[in-house]
Protein backbone atom coordinates (compact mmCIF):
# COMPACT_ATOMS: atom_id res chain seq x y z
CA UNK A 1 0.00 0.00 0.00
CA UNK A 2 2.63 2.23 0.97
CA UNK A 3 4.28 1.83 -2.45
CA UNK A 4 0.88 2.11 -4.32
CA UNK A 5 0.33 5.48 -2.95
CA UNK A 6 4.18 6.50 -3.41
CA UNK A 7 3.79 5.50 -7.23
CA UNK A 8 0.31 7.71 -7.24
CA UNK A 9 1.65 11.18 -6.35
CA UNK A 10 2.23 13.75 -9.01
CA UNK A 11 6.12 14.06 -10.29
CA UNK A 12 7.04 17.30 -9.26
CA UNK A 13 6.90 20.53 -11.67
CA UNK A 14 10.49 20.85 -13.70
CA UNK A 15 11.11 24.75 -13.25
CA UNK A 16 10.76 27.15 -15.42
CA UNK A 17 14.06 28.13 -16.83
CA UNK A 18 14.51 29.51 -20.47
CA UNK A 19 17.08 28.56 -22.71
CA UNK A 20 20.26 30.26 -23.01
CA UNK A 21 19.38 31.70 -26.06
CA UNK A 22 16.01 32.48 -25.07
CA UNK A 23 18.05 34.64 -22.26
CA UNK A 24 20.58 36.20 -24.90
CA UNK A 25 17.65 37.27 -26.94
CA UNK A 26 16.05 39.49 -24.41
CA UNK A 27 18.81 41.02 -23.22
CA UNK A 28 19.69 42.21 -26.53
CA UNK A 29 16.62 43.57 -27.49
CA UNK A 30 16.44 47.00 -26.97
CA UNK A 31 14.67 48.96 -23.92
CA UNK A 32 12.73 51.95 -23.95
CA UNK A 33 14.39 53.98 -21.76
CA UNK A 34 12.67 56.78 -19.33
CA UNK A 35 13.41 59.71 -21.71
CA UNK A 36 11.62 57.81 -24.49
CA UNK A 37 8.61 57.34 -22.62
CA UNK A 38 8.07 60.77 -21.27
CA UNK A 39 8.71 62.07 -24.76
CA UNK A 40 6.16 60.01 -26.35
CA UNK A 41 3.59 60.73 -23.30
CA UNK A 42 4.68 64.64 -23.83
CA UNK A 43 3.85 64.37 -27.85
CA UNK A 44 0.47 62.56 -27.05
CA UNK A 45 -0.52 65.34 -24.64
CA UNK A 46 0.18 67.84 -27.04
CA UNK A 47 -1.12 66.27 -29.97
CA UNK A 48 -4.38 66.20 -28.13
CA UNK A 49 -7.75 68.67 -28.73
CA UNK A 50 -7.77 69.13 -24.94
CA UNK A 51 -4.10 69.95 -24.62
CA UNK A 52 -4.70 72.21 -27.96
CA UNK A 53 -7.64 73.96 -26.41
CA UNK A 54 -5.69 74.96 -23.39
CA UNK A 55 -2.50 75.91 -25.04
CA UNK A 56 -4.78 78.78 -27.32
CA UNK A 57 -7.01 79.45 -24.05
CA UNK A 58 -3.82 80.30 -22.11
CA UNK A 59 -2.13 82.64 -25.48
CA UNK A 60 -5.02 84.09 -25.41
CA UNK A 61 -5.59 85.16 -21.33
CA UNK A 62 -2.53 86.34 -21.51
CA UNK A 63 -1.22 88.95 -24.71
CA UNK A 64 1.65 90.42 -22.63
CA UNK A 65 3.72 86.93 -22.61
CA UNK A 66 3.19 87.11 -26.50
CA UNK A 67 4.29 90.31 -26.92
CA UNK A 68 6.22 91.33 -24.43
CA UNK A 69 4.48 93.88 -23.13
CA UNK A 70 3.89 94.50 -19.68
CA UNK A 71 0.19 95.06 -18.34
CA UNK A 72 -0.98 98.06 -16.87
CA UNK A 73 -3.63 98.39 -14.63
CA UNK A 74 -4.60 102.19 -12.63
CA UNK A 75 -7.15 103.51 -9.89
CA UNK A 76 -8.75 106.89 -10.82
CA UNK A 77 -9.84 109.54 -8.85
CA UNK A 78 -10.38 113.25 -8.18
CA UNK A 79 -7.13 115.28 -7.31
CA UNK A 80 -8.81 116.17 -4.40
CA UNK A 81 -9.25 112.66 -2.69
CA UNK A 82 -6.19 111.43 -3.39
CA UNK A 83 -4.39 114.14 -2.10
CA UNK A 84 -6.44 116.64 0.32
CA UNK A 85 -9.39 113.92 1.98
CA UNK A 86 -8.46 113.31 5.20
CA UNK A 87 -9.65 109.77 5.39
CA UNK A 88 -7.56 109.31 2.52
CA UNK A 89 -4.62 111.32 4.28
CA UNK A 90 -2.63 107.93 4.87
CA UNK A 91 -1.84 107.04 1.21
CA UNK A 92 1.27 109.17 1.33
CA UNK A 93 2.84 106.85 3.69
CA UNK A 94 1.59 103.87 1.82
CA UNK A 95 3.42 104.81 -1.46
CA UNK A 96 6.60 106.06 0.60
CA UNK A 97 6.83 102.57 2.88
CA UNK A 98 5.92 100.94 -1.07
CA UNK A 99 9.29 102.62 -1.89
CA UNK A 100 11.57 102.06 0.96
CA UNK A 101 10.70 97.94 0.82
CA UNK A 102 11.38 97.65 -3.54
CA UNK A 103 14.68 99.31 -2.39
CA UNK A 104 15.66 96.97 0.44
CA UNK A 105 14.42 94.25 -1.25
CA UNK A 106 16.32 95.25 -4.76
CA UNK A 107 12.99 95.64 -7.13
CA UNK A 108 12.45 98.24 -9.13
CA UNK A 109 9.18 100.67 -8.50
CA UNK A 110 6.42 99.54 -10.66
CA UNK A 111 3.82 102.24 -9.61
CA UNK A 112 2.94 105.85 -10.37
CA UNK A 113 0.67 108.52 -10.29
CA UNK A 114 -0.17 109.94 -13.88
CA UNK A 115 -1.98 113.23 -13.36
CA UNK A 116 -5.19 113.69 -15.90
CA UNK A 117 -3.74 110.81 -17.78
CA UNK A 118 -4.22 110.95 -21.73
CA UNK A 119 -5.85 107.56 -21.72
CA UNK A 120 -8.90 108.32 -19.30
CA UNK A 121 -10.81 110.04 -22.55
CA UNK A 122 -9.52 108.73 -25.23
CA UNK A 123 -9.88 105.34 -24.29
CA UNK A 124 -12.56 104.88 -21.95
CA UNK A 125 -14.75 108.23 -22.19
CA UNK A 126 -17.91 107.01 -21.01
CA UNK A 127 -15.89 105.95 -17.69
CA UNK A 128 -14.35 109.24 -17.52
CA UNK A 129 -17.31 110.97 -17.17
CA UNK A 130 -17.86 109.19 -13.77
CA UNK A 131 -14.78 110.92 -12.42
CA UNK A 132 -14.44 114.31 -10.71
CA UNK A 133 -11.66 116.71 -12.51
CA UNK A 134 -9.31 117.43 -12.24
CA UNK A 135 -7.69 113.59 -11.84
CA UNK A 136 -5.22 111.26 -11.27
CA UNK A 137 -4.78 107.78 -11.47
CA UNK A 138 -2.53 105.70 -9.59
CA UNK A 139 -0.70 102.98 -12.13
CA UNK A 140 0.42 99.88 -11.70
CA UNK A 141 1.75 96.67 -13.49
CA UNK A 142 1.28 94.60 -10.36
CA UNK A 143 -2.60 93.68 -10.05
CA UNK A 144 -2.63 92.23 -6.92
CA UNK A 145 -1.12 95.20 -5.38
CA UNK A 146 -3.86 97.43 -7.17
CA UNK A 147 -6.79 94.87 -6.14
CA UNK A 148 -5.77 95.31 -2.44
CA UNK A 149 -5.35 99.44 -3.08
CA UNK A 150 -8.70 99.45 -4.48
CA UNK A 151 -10.37 98.19 -1.66
CA UNK A 152 -7.97 99.79 0.56
CA UNK A 153 -9.69 103.60 -1.33
CA UNK A 154 -13.44 102.10 -1.90
CA UNK A 155 -14.02 105.17 -4.18
CA UNK A 156 -11.60 105.06 -7.16
CA UNK A 157 -12.86 104.02 -10.91
CA UNK A 158 -10.27 101.08 -11.78
CA UNK A 159 -9.47 100.88 -15.30
CA UNK A 160 -7.78 97.73 -16.63
CA UNK A 161 -5.10 98.85 -19.82
CA UNK A 162 -4.25 95.76 -20.76
CA UNK A 163 -1.03 95.03 -22.51
CA UNK A 164 0.07 99.03 -23.62
CA UNK A 165 3.19 100.28 -23.87
CA UNK A 166 4.80 102.38 -20.66
CA UNK A 167 4.85 105.70 -22.87
CA UNK A 168 0.79 105.64 -23.31
CA UNK A 169 -0.11 104.11 -19.66
CA UNK A 170 2.05 106.99 -18.59
CA UNK A 171 1.14 109.88 -20.72
CA UNK A 172 0.45 112.70 -18.42
CA UNK A 173 -2.56 114.76 -19.32
CA UNK A 174 -2.33 118.31 -16.78
CA UNK A 175 -0.50 118.91 -14.35
CA UNK A 176 -0.93 118.84 -10.35
CA UNK A 177 -2.00 122.11 -8.38
CA UNK A 178 0.56 123.56 -6.04
CA UNK A 179 -1.88 123.40 -3.02
CA UNK A 180 -5.72 122.49 -2.28
CA UNK A 181 -8.03 123.76 0.04
CA UNK A 182 -7.98 123.06 3.44
CA UNK A 183 -10.64 120.15 4.81
CA UNK A 184 -12.93 122.55 7.00
CA UNK A 185 -12.31 119.67 9.93
CA UNK A 186 -9.40 117.87 10.21
CA UNK A 187 -9.69 115.03 12.51
CA UNK A 188 -6.50 113.16 12.08
CA UNK A 189 -4.05 113.28 15.20
CA UNK A 190 -1.26 114.44 13.06
CA UNK A 191 -0.58 117.41 11.21
CA UNK A 192 -1.13 116.91 7.48
CA UNK A 193 1.32 116.00 4.73
CA UNK A 194 3.19 119.27 3.10
CA UNK A 195 2.01 120.04 -0.64
CA UNK A 196 4.00 118.23 -3.04
CA UNK A 197 4.73 114.88 -1.74
CA UNK A 198 3.10 113.02 -4.63
CA UNK A 199 5.91 114.69 -7.23
CA UNK A 200 8.06 111.67 -5.67
CA UNK A 201 5.86 109.52 -8.09
CA UNK A 202 5.03 111.13 -10.94
CA UNK A 203 6.21 109.64 -13.89
CA UNK A 204 9.85 110.21 -14.85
Amino acid sequence: ASAATTSSRAAPAAPLVASRPAIRACMAAPRPTATAAASRDIQAMSSSPRANVVAAAAAEASPAAATGTKQYYALVANMNFYFNDVQNESIAEQLRERVRFFKETGREVDFWLVPEPKWLDAKYPEEAKKVGRPCVALVSTDEMWITFMKLRLDRVLRVNLGAVEAEEALAVGGEIPESFAKPDKWTAPYTPYSAGWWNAFLPK
